[in-house]
């Protein structure tokens, strides 16, 4: 328990440290940003990268990694990179 609580303080306290950061929530219920510091109306706004619309998980096609960040990450508090890797609809959907 507290899994995310504790992710979320290393990750401040890492980038604190003058060390760049890329916070990725691959839980199904994601609250990783949330815990980080970033306000609910950019929370609810975030994209996860993986495509779970077909019967495989897909990854985005054709981008590099800083176009993977430019693309799906958000700037959190202390100049962390939040990302979320997917958001289950529904229970036993993920």
């Amino acid at each position: 328990m507290g899994k995310t609580t504790v992710s979320a303080v290393l990750a401040r306290t890492v980038a604190r440290s003058g060390r760049r950061v890329i916070a990725l929530d691959c839980d199904s219920d994601p609250n990783l940003a949330a815990n980080c510091g970033l306000p609910d109306d950019q929370v609810a706004a975030m994209r996860p990268f993986l495509d779970q619309s077909g019967p495989e998980r897909m990854l985005p096609r054709g981008r590099d990694p800083q176009r993977l960040l430019a693309d799906y990450g958000w700037a959190g508090p202390d100049d962390i990179t939040l990302m979320l890797a997917a958001r289950v609809e529904k229970a036993g959907s993920g």
